[in-house]
């Protein structure tokens, strides 16, 4: 099973896919839930915002943060709107970064 995610950029559909494995890795979840809290603060945005303006509860958000949890698909394009993340770019730096990871892992 592979996922896929979209995103609307410059009105063109693109999309970037997942597999399965990686999507429900812990390392992808910590992995994109530190790139969110990483964004969040760049922008200077509090949990506690971030979670008012997308509709999510602030543990549901901290939980995504913390790599806890995946964050829905509704819940994630929120949080790229907020942040003003380009979904598609933010995903590939995500998958990139745990991709490596996993490389290094492999090599030890």
């Amino acid at each position: 099973m592979v996922i896929t995610f979209f995103s609307l950029d410059n009105e063109e559909k693109r999309g970037i896919t997942v597999s399965n494995e990686l999507y429900k890795s812990k390392t992808y979840m910590t992995v994109l839930g530190r790139h969110i809290r990483n964004r969040r603060k760049i922008r200077d945005v509090s949990i506690q915002k971030l979670a008012e303006d997308t509709g999510f509860s602030i543990n549901h958000v901290n939980n995504v943060e913390l790599g806890h949890s995946h964050p829905a698909t509704g819940l994630f394009h929120a949080i790229c709107d907020v942040l003003q993340i380009d979904a598609t770019s933010f995903l590939m730096e995500v998958r990139d970064e745990v991709d490596m990871l996993f490389q290094e892992e492999e090599e030890q």
